[in-house]
């Protein structure tokens, strides 16, 4: 195991225990959208993801990583979107004291974890991330308190889409409620 990822597992295993609270859909709510940004941060499925859950009366705020540097970074730091990069962590993989804070600083009721891959650097940010209710694609990390199984693919390479995933979480998370 690399060290990165030990040390991700050790903190995981100190974070303290959560009471997940499930959030009902038909209610405003803050949530928080985690996702793998593209290399050119266009995002095109995540903006049309964020519309629609605007549209649905949340209040949303968008949290990206792309494997850059900051510098190399073109978009903007806002209140509610902003894409980090390798410079916001550190020399053994975990978030820096500043990102973190800044990630904090609000306390959401449900986060969308849309990322369809493993990376250490999303999965701090799942980690970390203030929300009532945690939901995302079966990793295999026990950071989320509702977790959708990865569909059978017909090869390795392939990843399921962003889309394809926001649409079930929905989905459950609705039907769910509805069976309250």
């Amino acid at each position: 195991m690399k060290l990165r990822q030990y040390i991700f597992d050790y903190l995981r295993k100190r974070m303290p225990e959560r009471e997940p609270r499930f959030p009902h859909l038909d209610q405003p709510l803050r949530v928080l959208v985690l996702y793998e940004s593209d290399m050119l941060e266009q995002n095109n499925s995540v903006k049309t993801i964020l519309q629609d859950l605007r549209r649905k009366g949340m209040n949303v705020t968008a949290w990206g990583f792309v494997p850059k540097k900051a510098k190399e970074i073109t978009s903007p730091i806002l209140p509610q979107s902003r894409i980090v990069g390798l410079d916001d962590y550190n020399l053994f993989g975990k978030l820096k004291q500043d990102v973190q804070e800044d990630l904090c600083d609000t306390k959401y009721n449900l986060m969308l974890d849309l990322s369809t891959r493993s990376l250490l650097p999303l999965r701090y940010l799942a980690m970390y991330a203030e929300a009532d209710f945690k939901a995302g694609l079966n990793l295999g990390e026990g950071i989320h308190d509702m977790l959708i199984a990865l569909p059978d693919l017909d090869t390795e390479q392939a990843r399921p889409e962003i889309a394809w995933l926001y649409n079930l979480l929905i989905q459950y998370l609705s039907t769910i409620k509805s069976m309250d």
